[in-house]
């Protein structure tokens, strides 16, 4: 199942950008909201953000399956970085440009989907971070607006590396997130602290 569900996440189709999107990954309008969902414990949301902690590229080259792990990030990385109905969503290493920090003007429609950055880049610079209940298994809702979560902005994730490979599957239940802010093209690691 945990392959499955990584799959799925991991397999969504890059938008480039240009703006343009096909209805198989144009985002839904569900994605887009920031209502916070049910079922995902409020203490999963910490109020102060963890010192001295490393990038998500840092932490990846050395983490294996069962260490615990803790790393700054940026919600993102794909043109539907929330899965809609489970817990899981994709995080990218600050280190990797979104499109919104390319330039001042705004030219592009859904920045957080990392189009300008190579499949490469991101396939060694994401993780797929889940949320899970007292069953093992993905919260049964999307964890898009919980806690503050929503596309581009920064996280700490404190949890647990529950699957990796060499080609860039890095799968981390989390048990807490620190949600900052977002930066700007002027200040690219604003949010971050």
């Amino acid at each position: 199942m945990l392959r499955l569900t990584t799959t799925i996440v991991l397999s969504a189709t890059l938008l480039g950008c240009d703006g343009k999107t096909t209805e198989q990954n144009a985002p839904s309008t569900e994605s887009t909201t920031t209502q916070a969902p049910t079922g995902i414990p409020a203490e999963t949301y910490l109020t102060e953000r963890p010192a001295d902690v490393l990038d998500l590229v840092e932490i990846k080259k050395n983490a294996k399956a069962g260490d615990a792990v803790v790393f700054l990030a940026r919600v993102g990385g794909r043109v539907k970085p929330f899965a809609e109905k489970q817990a899981i969503f994709v995080a990218a290493d600050p280190s990797l440009k979104s499109c919104e920090l390319m330039s001042t003007e705004d030219y592009c429609t859904m920045p957080w989907d990392y189009c300008c950055t190579s499949r490469e880049d991101l396939r060694m610079g994401t993780a797929t971070i889940r949320i899970l209940g007292a069953d093992g298994r993905p919260v049964a809702t999307s964890a898009q607006g919980a806690g503050g979560l929503e596309p581009l902005k920064f996280i700490v994730v404190e949890g647990t590396v529950s699957d990796r490979n060499d080609e860039g599957l890095f799968v981390v239940d989390a048990d807490r997130i620190w949600v900052g802010g977002k930066p700007t093209y002027e200040e690219p690691r604003k949010g971050s602290i």
